[in-house]
């Protein structure tokens, strides 16, 4: 299983130190009465896309895709011998980025914003790990 960097990618770095600072602003939008959910979903959105092309970056990948699809981006994960397995849950997240953010009134997805929010933190952590030293 290739999941395991050997060298500290600048890609990778810059990548998830702009997934964190996406985070830290997703974790802020807790209060439903002054975030809509999508704002929040795709400030989220963009932490979890950071955090998987780090993760590509990472493993040596040089073809990380210009794109917002985070289910391209575990294929290309998995494709490549990283176990995404923990965090396919995110998947989902790549409408609110496509389709939903757009949207004028977007039916509400009443996700657990502290779960989502915990999980995407521990796909940073995870990642992070990997990296070998913290940004």
């Amino acid at each position: 299983m290739k999941d395991d960097f050997s060298v500290a990618n600048p890609e990778a770095l810059a990548m998830l130190r702009i997934s964190k600072r996406d985070w830290k602003a997703a974790a802020a939008m807790t209060d439903i009465e002054i975030f809509e959910e999508v704002i929040w979903g795709f400030q989220l959105q963009q932490a979890i896309e950071k955090a998987l092309k780090a993760w590509l970056y990472g493993l040596g990948e040089k073809d990380v895709p210009f794109t917002h699809d985070l289910v391209l981006l575990m294929k290309q994960l998995r494709a490549i011998g990283a176990d995404i397995t923990a965090f396919q849950s995110l998947s989902p997240f790549t409408d609110v980025a496509v389709q939903l953010r757009y949207d004028e009134d977007p039916d509400p997805q009443h996700l657990d914003r502290e779960a989502c929010n915990a999980e995407v933190a521990a796909l940073i952590t995870h990642v992070e790990e990997r990296i070998g030293r913290s940004v």
